[in-house]
């Protein structure tokens, strides 16, 4: 376990090491295979990094973006996470990849079912970004949430909604075999905190610990 966690001072140099192995991943894929697909959080953590890596020179156009979760909320809004990733990647050199959100119908349920037909195209995702609250959540994915139980101990890849502890608390996330059915997953958090809340995970049964094992590696700053 301790091998696979890559510890920072700071996140800039975190986010440089990250998208070093982020673009490497995508452009073998194009190569071999001629597209890459990549899976993205929201949050605040992710966004420098978002924006480093839409100035990366990759065959963007042959890249598919998708999300991990959304908050079912309107794509304008400024808690949407297509809106973010719109604003800090889909600019410069990435602006001609193709974003692919989880937000199609005003209806949660009717939205969860187009959700699900659209995101068959991410099935084992090149690339994966996890991030980590301070509750120990991931994706969507809470402590306390009997959909998010489901979500968490489902074994077909699929999506799910889930409710949040907190407002906007409808909430959709690509479950845990959706997830770790990806080629590669990484976290990535910082904090002294949350290096306590992920290494206490396991004993406290909280929401990332189902992930631990398909980790490829932890990007972890810890003075940030």
């Amino acid at each position: 376990m301790e091998k696979m966690i890559q510890q920072y001072d700071n996140m800039n140099n975190l986010e440089n090491e990250l998208i070093e192995k982020i673009v490497a991943i995508l452009n073998e894929s194009i190569k071999t295979k001629g597209e890459a697909k990549i899976l993205l959080s929201g949050g605040n953590t992710p966004r420098k990094m978002y924006h480093k890596l839409s100035l990366q020179n990759i065959e963007w156009d042959k890249v598919h973006i998708g999300l991990v979760d959304e908050r079912f909320v309107d794509k304008e809004s400024p808690l949407c996470n297509e809106k973010m990733i719109r604003d800090t990647l889909i600019q410069n050199q990435a602006s001609k990849a193709i974003l692919i959100g989880m937000l199609f119908e005003d209806d949660y349920e009717q939205n969860l079912l187009k959700a699900k037909k659209h995101y068959k195209l991410f099935s084992q995702a090149d690339v994966l970004i996890l991030g980590m609250g301070d509750d120990g959540h991931t994706a969507s994915i809470f402590p306390n949430d009997p959909m998010s139980d489901i979500a968490s101990k489902a074994t077909q890849a699929d999506l799910s909604n889930t409710n949040a502890p907190s407002e906007p608390v409808q909430r959709i996330t690509l479950n845990k075999s959706f997830i770790t059915e990806c080629q590669n997953v990484f976290l990535m958090f910082n904090g002294q905190n949350k290096g306590v809340v992920f290494e206490k995970s396991i004993e406290m049964g909280s929401p990332i610990h189902h992930f631990i094992p398909k980790l490829n590696a932890v990007y972890y700053a810890h003075n940030a």
